[in-house]
């Protein structure tokens, strides 16, 4: 007896949930910490190499994400770059010490470097043309050269 109760209230509130297009988990298509984003205001910065001859190659570290995690930092550090005085200073050194990271990673888990010439932050960002089809676009916010971090670190 209990259970065609249960199996009645069940469907009764997902009947209810549906006919009033309302998200109530466990009801929806996607059940927790979600909500519907404008696709015009997601934006990815990823970190490309560039290469002594001049093509771009993403960096795919085995550390899932993390080149999307270094890009966004070095975007942000270089806004705090911008607006001058200590937080410039600041920025400059952690913006070093990040890259001078992200290039020992590289070298471990490529067992060289020299093929690169500098890394490139990425700003990635998705729109609808006219006919409605989704493209990606593609922009070069920093060009950092290799060398420089290189020289960094040596002096380290």
């Amino acid at each position: 007896m209990i259970f065609p109760i249960l199996l009645v209230s069940l469907l009764s509130v997902l009947l209810w949930v549906t006919v009033r297009g309302k998200d109530a988990w466990p009801f929806s298509h996607y059940p927790m910490f979600s909500g519907l984003a404008d696709i015009a205001e997601l934006e990815v910065f990823r970190l490309a190499l560039e290469t002594t001859e001049g093509d771009l190659i993403w960096w795919r570290s085995e550390f899932y994400r993390y080149p999307e995690v270094v890009g966004r930092t070095l975007k942000h550090l270089q806004r705090l770059e911008g607006e001058g005085g200590q937080s410039r200073a600041l920025a400059g050194l952690e913006r070093q010490r990040l890259l001078a990271a992200v290039l020992r990673l590289i070298e471990v888990e490529e067992g060289r470097s020299d093929r690169y010439r500098a890394f490139q932050v990425v700003r990635r960002t998705v729109a609808a043309d006219d006919d409605g089809a989704l493209k990606i676009s593609e922009q070069t916010v920093i060009t950092i050269p290799l060398a420089e971090i290189k020289r960094i670190r040596r002096a380290d």
